[in-house]
């Protein structure tokens, strides 16, 4: 027994670990045998700056409006154009409409949170679209090529906290904060008399009569609303069965509406202006940016030459990247942190389904296809992951495989990478075990505001690259 543990001392005592900052062996042999496995561990430091790009894809129902300033990230105006989903009552010629007359039209925006000063005026004013919308989902859409905006449908004035709905009832659920606008009675009546003709009977009749509307802000700075629900509301009067507090029934005059809403079936163009400070995108030795939303990216570059001189044909462990971030400014309506829980994040019906913040690492040149084809990370061309509040750090624990695919390719040649905010859906599965894990299925643009500020230079940005040499004699 005494000699057993003597052995087992001994191979212990001969397992060792070495790390060194520059590229090189460090080493890990076991003795005896002809195997000999050798470890390269190095830090290899990254270049970084931040850029602009003029448009992001964005698909989506879901639209931002309004504008808001930020002293560390500028400003950003957020306006959409829309087509609408067409209503089902009027589609069985609702004959019992009092006089066949529509009393009011209202269109009716929905959010549940805001960003910013909830009391700042704001104005908000909708032009008719005149003219079909393509479908392209960039942000760089100009609405004077689709609008009318010399006549527009209407103009209201508002601040983001509705007083109209008690902080309570907010705090239930099913509740929103709402934007009512009205419209002119002759829009709904028009509408109605088409459909009772029969002149609308399909949702192409439907978009040709009535293209949708761009819904923007022409006065005020100091908050956004991200837009849950937007439709169009007509309120008329019909005969219908009322029910008394006996539970007797009798013949009466009913309050109804129709309604039809933007829905995913139909095109919605967000338009995003951003006035950048200048020092935002000029170089700076100490500092790089992210900024949502649209398109102030960092863009990293990985020294490949430098690893590849270093590892040679070793076989990649791990490739590490930390980024630092700068705690944020410290003002009321400071934006928060990209790949961050957030209340302006929308909620699912069930707790199987969700959304994600988070920071996405990729190629540029992979960027477009990425989000219009709705990917997710792979681990392989790409990665995503949160903000560590802990340490105030954004961690990829291995992009060894991107690392890896650019040594084979072009040795020679550096690896540019860009960090992109984006928002992920998952869904919840569960295994044979009973193990739940929540996998994500598509990823798209982070379209709330949100902006960081990241450390480089000196020792702040960085790669750990850890490598392995097996030699079998």
């Amino acid at each position: 027994m005494k000699t057993k543990e003597i052995v087992f001392c001994f191979f212990l005592s001969i397992v060792y670990m070495a790390c060194n900052d520059t590229m090189g062996r460090v080493g890990l042999s076991i003795q005896p045998g002809e195997d000999k496995i050798s470890i390269f561990d190095t830090t290899v430091f990254v270049n970084a700056r931040t850029i602009e790009v003029d448009s992001v894809y964005a698909k989506t129902p879901n639209g931002l409006l309004g504008e808001f300033y930020d002293p560390s990230y500028g400003s950003v105006k957020s306006s959409y154009i829309c087509q609408y989903y067409p209503s089902i009552p009027f589609s069985y010629k609702d004959t019992s409409v009092i006089n066949s007359k529509i009393d009011s039209v209202r269109l009716n925006i929905y959010y549940a949170s805001y960003i910013g000063d909830s009391l700042a005026p704001m104005e908000v004013t909708v032009y008719p679209v005149v003219k079909a919308l393509e479908k392209n989902y960039y942000t760089n859409a100009n609405p004077e090529n689709y609008c009318d905006m010399n006549h527009p449908l209407a103009k209201y004035s508002y601040t983001a906290r509705n007083m109209n709905i008690s902080d309570s009832l907010l705090q239930l659920s099913g509740y929103y904060r709402y934007i009512s606008i009205p419209l002119p009675v002759e829009f709904g009546q028009n509408y109605y008399d088409k459909v009772q003709k029969n002149e609308l009977n399909s949702v192409d009749d439907f978009l040709n009569y009535f293209p949708g509307t761009y819904i923007t802000t022409t006065f005020g700075t100091g908050s956004l609303l991200p837009i849950d629900i937007t439709e169009i509301d007509m309120y008329y009067k019909r005969w219908g069965v009322l029910t008394d507090t006996n539970g007797d029934d009798s013949l009466g005059i009913v309050v109804s509406r129709a309604s039809f809403a933007v829905t995913k079936e139909v095109i919605q163009l967000n338009k995003f202006e951003n006035t950048n400070p200048a020092f935002l995108t000029k170089d700076n030795p100490d500092s790089t940016f992210l900024k949502s939303p649209a398109g102030v990216y960092t863009e990293l570059t990985i020294p490949i030459k430098e690893i590849a001189k270093g590892i040679g044909k070793k076989q990649f462990s791990s490739v590490a990247l930390s980024l630092q971030a700068y705690p944020a400014n410290d003002w009321t309506y400071s934006l928060q942190f990209p790949g961050t829980s957030s209340s302006l994040v929308p909620s699912l019906s069930d707790n199987t389904t969700g959304y994600s913040a988070k920071l996405l690492l990729i190629e540029p040149d992979s960027v477009a296809n990425f989000f219009e084809m709705k990917k997710v990370a792979d681990g392989q061309t790409s990665f995503t992951t949160t903000f560590n509040p802990s340490t105030y750090t954004y961690d990829f624990a291995n992009i060894s495989n991107v690392v890896q695919n650019a040594i084979n390719k072009a040795p020679d040649k550096d690896l540019k990478l860009w960090l992109i905010p984006v928002l992920t859906t998952w869904v919840q599965q569960t295994d044979y075990s009973g193990n739940s894990a929540n996998i994500d299925y598509l990823t798209s643009q982070y379209l709330y505001p949100s902006g960081v500020t990241l450390k480089k230079g000196g020792d702040n940005l960085k790669v750990r690259v850890i490598a392995t040499d097996l030699t079998t004699n």
